[in-house]
């Protein structure tokens, strides 16, 4: 398996979301690289999936991203 470079889009058919791959779409997003519909449709991902990986990322880095730690966050966000 071939290693991304660190400001690499995963590929379009990316099915199993890690939190470098999902770090990397936020920055693209954040840069400019890449649109916001763009990146639903490449990713076939909501606008709701996407911004909230903005807002991990911006509150927990790429803790924020990992599933586990969402899980927890959002339980968190709920009380």
């Amino acid at each position: 398996m071939r290693r991304r470079g660190k400001n690499e889009l995963p590929p379009p058919n990316t099915k199993r979301w890690t939190a470098p791959r999902k770090a990397a779409v936020v920055e693209a997003l954040r840069s400019g690289k890449l649109t916001l519909e763009d990146a639903c449709e490449r990713y076939a991902l909501s606008v709701e999936e996407l911004r909230a990986w903005e807002l991990h990322f911006a509150r927990h880095g790429m803790y924020g991203l990992h599933a586990t730690r969402v899980q927890l966050y959002r339980q968190g966000e709920k009380q």
